[in-house]
């Protein structure tokens, strides 16, 4: 994925500066992005990366199983989640799990 010029000089730290650039290119996604950063919201398993929202969000390379990313931005652009994902990595800014997400999730539902 490419992110713009401004957010990828931006990407030092999590500070205003990334703060501003992201939102300065990217809108409220941008906004959205660099929340999921601040609240550690990006989750990195053996698998996938998952991005905490109203629901766990799969992001894989520059795909996101979220609505916003499938349906309103068809895949073309990056939604809040790629780009939290993409900065995470960057920075290192996520919580590792060394375990399997889909053998995560079977162990959530069996403890239902």
């Amino acid at each position: 994925m490419r992110v713009k010029s401004e957010v990828e000089k931006a990407i030092k730290a999590l500070d205003y500066n990334l703060y501003k650039a992201l939102l300065l290119n990217y809108g409220k996604r941008g906004e959205k992005a660099f929340f999921y950063l601040k609240e550690n919201r990006v989750k990195k398993y053996r698998d996938f990366f998952v991005v905490v929202g109203k629901e766990e969000y799969i992001v894989e390379d520059n795909f996101c199983t979220c609505n916003d990313f499938q349906i309103n931005l068809k895949g073309k652009k990056p939604c809040a989640h790629v780009l939290a994902v993409y900065i995470a990595k960057k920075l290192k800014l996520y919580e590792e799990f060394d375990v399997y997400y889909v053998d995560f999730l079977k162990e959530m539902k069996w403890r239902r």
